[in-house]
């Protein structure tokens, strides 16, 4: 078989989506010594995938997605790549690709909140773009072969929404990298030392991801003032706009001193830094499965999760959930955490076994079955 990925997303840069190609063909490295692989990957990011087997082979596309740049230059490329199968890890598909391909749906949030989801400033330009994002959505849908959806409650969504058939879709599931199980039990010196260069005093939550609107942390700020207890809130990702509208409402609610911005940290100091922490707090109105709170888990760190069905579907009864619109709910579960150490003890120890129950292998795994059968279908289908 001769696939193509597109891993434009591949790294940092794409954040989730990123973390989530890489795991994927580093697993599929492992698995797969037999089909042919071609990894697309922009300017950007070319360097960071370094393939260890003959049969991938990296191609430069030098487009960022969800562009008019990749609508012209994906279908070139691609039909010299003549595969049997392309899979978009993100529904930006190029609307002139006329081959067979799947597509990795992992939440639907620019679908749900729009401009909350979205850092165009400029009315006119988000909302060319947000239509044009939404027939390339339609278009990804409909013309696909099969959808891989990130977690059953997006499955459910695009069933809802877009009246897509079940048969299409696959859930398959992300899990937390290996140094957040391996680090788990680790602490000391380097803990500390993580700790001091990012500006972090203790006791304090922790929050990881993007600051769109969507998810929801005005609340955790607003709950650190009315929590029992003097706790620092560390908020770890790359600053942007976003975060700086945050700065702002602290200083409003006037909790700016108690409000850590750290910018971006490294997994193997981020698995440190959940060790250290309280708990994660998690308030999003919604999300496509919710890596981070697992990797907290992994990483041996209680989590509070707004009470929405996919972080339930996920993380089980290994986390402790709140009225995602009451920040009065969400201190009182994090006074009950503070002053419970039996309850962030019975926490930790449910975190580390429902973290277990996810791999990125199986994820490859389950991936490379669905390129077989969607394959194999088609070939059949042709011969007939």
């Amino acid at each position: 078989m001769k696939i193509a990925l597109d891993a434009r997303f591949f790294g940092p840069e794409g954040t989730g989506i990123g973390k989530y190609t890489e795991k994927l063909l580093e697993n599929l490295e492992e698995i797969d010594h037999e089909n042919q692989y071609f990894v697309i990957l922009k300017k950007s990011n070319f360097h960071l995938f370094n393939p260890k087997n003959a049969n991938f082979k990296k191609i430069m596309v030098d487009a960022r997605w969800y562009s008019l740049k990749e609508q012209l230059l994906l279908p070139t490329a691609l039909a010299k790549i003549k595969p049997d199968l392309v899979h978009f890890v993100a529904p930006n598909i190029p609307i002139l690709w006329k081959g067979s391909y799947i597509v990795t749906i992992y939440d639907l949030t620019k679908i749900e909140f729009g401009k909350k989801a979205s850092n165009i400033a400029n009315p006119i330009i988000y909302t060319i773009k947000q239509a044009i994002y939404n027939f390339v959505f339609e278009k990804s849908i409909k013309n696909s072969l099969k959808i891989i959806a990130g977690s059953e409650s997006t499955k459910r969504k695009l069933i809802d929404l877009f009246r897509t058939s079940n048969k299409k879709i696959t859930t398959v599931y992300a899990s937390p990298d290996d140094v957040y199980l391996e680090n788990h039990k680790n602490n000391g010196m380097r803990s500390q030392d993580v700790l001091s260069r990012n500006g972090i005093k203790k006791p304090f939550i922790i929050y990881v991801g993007n600051a769109f609107p969507y998810k929801n942390i005005p609340t955790v700020l607003k709950a650190l003032k009315i929590i029992s207890k003097k706790i620092y809130f560390v908020y770890t990702s790359s600053r942007n706009v976003f975060v700086d509208r945050l700065v702002l409402e602290a200083e409003k609610i006037g909790v700016r001193d108690s409000f850590i911005v750290t910018g971006f940290v490294p997994d193997s100091d981020l698995a440190l830094l959940y060790k250290a922490a309280e708990c994660l707090v998690f308030p999003s109105l919604s999300e496509g499965f919710g890596l981070p709170g697992l990797e907290a888990m992994a990483s041996g760190c209680p989590v509070i999760a707004s009470d929405i069905e996919v972080f339930r579907e996920v993380y089980g009864d290994a986390a402790v959930y709140f009225d995602s619109k009451s920040a009065t709910d969400l201190a009182k579960k994090l006074n009950a955490l503070l002053d419970n150490q039996n309850l962030k003890k019975e926490l930790v120890e449910k975190g580390l076994r429902q973290a277990s129950k996810y791999s990125w292998k199986k994820l490859a795994l389950e991936t490379l079955n669905l390129y077989k059968e969607v394959i194999s279908k088609e070939k059949n289908e042709n011969w007939n």
